[in-house]
């Protein structure tokens, strides 16, 4: 049984609906019509209980009463460039949480003051780590972006961070 003209139309508007692209919302009723009409004539599981959800008469699982939503997503989608992105900056963000201990106990026992580059190589941790909030707030901006330029993040990032260390390590040679 096909779809009519006008249901094929909302189903390609519906496709081009994703995280990633913007698009004009979908009538709530339109989108739910179309949800029972896929499930109608298909074995489709309930994504939260495994629930076949043919001849479904409401957007709810009749199992687990979750709420389901048409959707469209990719069959595979492609994190790679974006963790390898975060990765450096997710590191220095829990070093910094874990050398912070160290630079308030340390004066409070009365060992002084922590010496500034403890300190800096600290400030540097939590200015990598708040990149990475800011990235994962932002992650779909940066999907939405070619491999190469995805790319091209992920040296800078990787690049920003060694040319610390080695800077670090200098600093410590004096």
């Amino acid at each position: 049984m096909g779809l009519s003209e006008d249901a094929g139309a909302s189903i390609a508007r519906a496709a081009a609906c994703t995280p990633l692209h913007s698009c004009e919302p979908m009538e709530a009723s339109e989108s739910v019509d179309l949800l029972l009409a896929f499930l109608r004539e298909r074995d489709v599981p309930c994504p939260a209980c495994g629930y076949n959800l043919r001849n479904l008469t409401r957007p709810q699982c009749p199992e687990c009463r979750k709420e389901l939503v048409l959707a469209v997503g990719l069959k595979k989608p492609r994190f790679g460039w974006f963790l390898v992105t975060i990765t450096p900056g997710l590191f220095s963000g829990i070093a910094a949480v874990l050398l912070l201990m160290p630079i308030i106990i340390v004066p409070l026992l009365g060992g002084g003051p922590a010496p500034w580059r403890v300190v800096a190589v600290d400030a540097f941790g939590w200015l990598s780590g708040f990149a990475v909030l800011v990235l994962l707030n932002y992650r779909f901006v940066f999907l939405r972006q070619p491999q190469a330029a995805q790319r091209t993040c992920a040296v800078v990032a990787w690049g920003i961070h060694l040319i610390v260390l080695l800077g670090l390590i200098a600093l410590s040679l004096l």
